[in-house]
């Protein structure tokens, strides 16, 4: 027998290759590669990744798919100020969409913009955070 200096609820909690499958996905942009232990066997992709035409995508590559999304609809004339606008702009839009109830501080850390930013943005797409 083996003894560890872990308490015996800690053991417990440690994931085993043996108790669960482990399940691994690679990102059709990035070609990033990620193991989890998936919590049920419907569970195909990791949490903030989504499955899109069959193919997965990572959180980074989600939010540069919604920035390229908005530059295609700007259209190849925009001036390099207004470009860096839209992509800004896209990646709030993109943040809000994905969790609307999560705060306006948390979104603009994630965004790297202001909380002001993420308030008109709000207003833009008419989604209010739930109380």
């Amino acid at each position: 027998m083996t003894t560890t200096n872990m308490p015996p609820t800690a053991e417990m909690l440690l994931p085993t290759e043996t108790s669960k499958e482990i399940a691994e996905r690679t990102c059709a942009r990035c070609e990033m590669t990620t193991t989890w232990i998936p919590r049920s066997k419907r569970e195909k992709v990791p949490a903030n990744w989504i499955t899109k035409n069959g193919q997965a995508y990572c959180l980074a590559c989600r939010r540069e798919l919604a920035v390229d999304d908005a530059l295609a609809e700007m259209g190849e004339n925009g001036a390099p100020a207004a470009r860096a606008k839209i992509r800004s702009q896209a990646v709030v839009e993109f943040e809000i969409r994905r969790d609307p109830d999560r705060r306006d501080g948390d979104i603009a850390r994630a965004s790297r913009c202001s909380v002001m930013a993420v308030s008109k943005a709000r207003k833009r797409l008419g989604l209010k955070r739930a109380v």
